[in-house]
């Protein structure tokens, strides 16, 4: 099998999306530790489970959008 290329780019966004991902997810759980919170640590909870639901959907769409890339490679190279 050949080793995968993967562009600058796309790791630049594929890592940026994990890394702010990750950041969100730990403060989100960081945040549902605390006890009692106040409405603005409510909105931040919040957001930051959104941001860390996005995250996650856009790091699946990324990795599949290189999956459907290399199997279509992989058809192109047995024709």
């Amino acid at each position: 099998m050949k080793p995968i290329k993967l562009s600058a780019a796309f790791q630049q966004v594929f890592f940026t999306a994990v890394a702010l991902t990750l950041l969100s997810g730990a403060g989100s759980i960081w945040l549902a530790g605390k006890g009692n919170l106040s409405p603005e640590q409510t909105r931040v909870f919040e957001t930051t489970q959104t941001t860390w639901s996005m995250g996650i959907g856009a790091i699946f769409g990324l990795l599949g959008s290189k999956a459907a890339d290399l199997l279509d490679k992989e058809d192109a190279d047995e024709l």
